[in-house]
């Protein structure tokens, strides 16, 4: 749609796409720079993918590692994200990045109050095994944020339904992290969580909602949907949204930002584009991949780096769980505890479980003879030691499980058979593997040998705090499905400014795209938790400025 003949409902400098980090940092940044700024979210509540996530930001070196004396370089972080990255990254994006991503978390720290704190003893995934990793500090995360202080957003920002409200990440560890979940302070979190008081992702997006929209009034409309980029003469001038059913046009005399996330909840896009044959999602039900529907519209460039090992997950829903209307899909952790492991078809084990790092690609291994993925669906097997010791989602141990998700047997030949598994492959299977759990040792895979898998998941009072054995009936077996956090393989292309670019290798005056919209050219073939927060963060602060003329 061309500028001719519109009358615009609001005009702006700067309009932000999407509520999530990327779009208020750019609003905030924009807003002190003298720009008059707006966000629009499809959502009805603020927030997007940051406000159901776990609140991570990975920044190497970062201050908050300086203030307590933990060593870091900046060298030994480009190191590590060159190997994340396994030669797909574009060097000029990832050096932008870079340059940019302490002075954004420093500037949302001191200028928008943001209380960062270092996650310690938490390690990078690849720690002690890839060059540059490091044993803990990188993370940062947010202290408690009072959801009061929102004022008419308390009650219309995301809450997570993936990771208890009211839990700071140290207090997660010292309670022995996700295997001893039954074991933490239930009365301290129930009291947080009557005072509305917000951790992980909640409370760090609290705290940039407070900023953009309650410190410095920025307007947000939600339920307002985003259709249409205008063009003036070639160049982003505004946009068509949906407001209470009707045309809402919005001029942005500086530049529009699109930063809606990924295509998760768009089935079709994510099953091309992913290369997988089913798809379902842990993230907000509002990311429809619109950004690769309007870039596109004006000639902007897709780019991608492989699927093969970012963040997708396996796991399930629990008949009847829902989440904003929509089925709620957890992403399997149990497989990280003793007593559980992983099988395919054949009923054999093709990972270490326990590191999805591991698991992903080897998921994907394709069998050419036979035309298929042979590790497509994996089956998640325990036994009775694990329920006497652990929940499965938001079963507790002594609940019983939903008949309609966990089959059940005495043996393992007869919950082969209820699972359509290859019966003597599980036999033979748990034989091999409980001989060498009954030591805490995994030759076959080395679950366990991975700290951070040990940190997040493991049981610390086990020789192998991933290992047990499986041999306590009754047993339990799960089909998975492909569960995505919204960490896409494809994403606008965008040069060192942010700005979107056209397939002929120009930018398009006035379009920007930053956060999941943006491809992951930036970080390459990889993935390591924080990363997304992070680049949401720093390509905010970046686009903000360049749009406001801040550089």
């Amino acid at each position: 749609m061309t500028k001719a003949d519109i009358r615009w409902d609001l005009e702006v400098d700067w309009v932000a796409v999407g509520s999530g980090l990327a779009g208020l940092t750019s609003a905030i940044v924009a807003h002190d720079l003298g720009k008059q700024v707006v966000v629009l979210d499809k959502a009805p509540k603020l927030g997007g993918l940051s406000g159901y996530g776990g609140g991570e930001v990975f920044v190497p070196n970062n201050h908050k590692m300086v203030e307590l004396g933990l060593e870091d370089s900046i060298d030994s972080g480009r190191t590590y994200f060159e190997f994340i990255s396994a030669g797909f990254s574009d060097p000029a994006l990832m050096d932008r990045l870079f340059e940019n991503m302490h002075a954004a978390i420093e500037y949302v720290e001191k200028e928008a109050g943001v209380r960062w704190l270092a996650v310690e003893g938490l390690p990078d995934y690849y720690y002690p095994k890839a060059p540059g990793s490091h044993s803990g500090g990188r993370y940062l995360s947010v202290d408690l944020f009072d959801g009061s202080t929102l004022g008419e957003w308390q009650t219309r920002s995301f809450l997570t339904p993936h990771v208890p409200q009211g839990v700071l990440h140290r207090e997660l560890y010292e309670w022995g992290g996700l295997a001893k979940v039954t074991e933490w302070n239930y009365e301290l979190i129930g009291q947080r969580i009557t005072e509305d008081k917000r951790s992980f992702g909640p409370g760090m997006m609290g705290y940039f909602i407070k900023a953009a929209m309650i410190d410095r009034g920025i307007p947000a409309y939600v339920e307002t949907p985003v259709e249409e980029l205008i063009q003036e003469d070639g160049r982003v001038v505004g946009v068509r949204a949906k407001r209470e059913g009707a045309d809402f046009f919005v001029r942005a005399r500086t530049g529009v930002l699109l930063a809606i996330g990924g295509y998760d909840h768009n089935k079709k896009m994510a099953c091309e584009y992913e290369a997988m044959h089913e798809w379902n999602s842990a993230t907000p039900p509002y990311l429809h991949g619109d950004h690769m529907v309007m870039g596109p519209e004006i000639g902007a460039a897709i780019a991608a780096v492989p699927p093969t090992n970012l963040a997708m997950f396996f796991g399930y829903n629990i008949p009847g769980e829902e989440s904003e209307g929509a089925p709620l899909y957890r992403t399997s952790w149990e497989c990280g505890c003793p007593h559980a492991i992983w099988v395919n078809r054949q009923g054999e084990r093709f990972c270490d479980e326990a590191f999805y790092k591991d698991y992903q690609p080897r998921l994907r291994s394709w069998d050419g003879a036979k035309q298929e993925m042979p590790n497509i669906p994996p089956y998640l097997i325990f036994d009775q030691n694990y329920r006497d010791r652990y929940p499965l989602g938001s079963y507790m141990p002594g609940m019983e499980l939903p008949g309609e998700l966990v089959e059940t047997a005495d043996t393992p030949r007869e919950l082969a058979e209820k699972l359509g598994v290859d019966a003597d492959g599980l036999e033979k299977t748990l034989d091999r593997y409980n001989e060498f759990a009954a030591r805490g040792e995994d030759p076959d895979f080395g679950s366990g040998s991975y700290a951070w898998s040990v940190r997040l998941t493991g049981d610390q009072s086990y020789p192998n705090p991933c290992v047990g054995p499986l041999n306590k009936a009754p047993y339990y077996g799960i089909k998975l499905v492909p569960v995505s956090v919204g960490i896409n393989s494809h994403g606008l292309r965008t040069n060192t400014n942010g700005q979107v670019m056209h397939v002929r290798g120009a930018p398009i005056p006035g379009l920007y795209a930053a956060g999941n919209s943006a491809a992951l050219l930036d970080l390459g073939g990889g993935y390591q938790s924080g990363t997304s927060n992070m680049r949401a963060i720093t390509w905010g602060y970046i686009t903000g400025r360049h749009a406001a003329g801040g550089e």
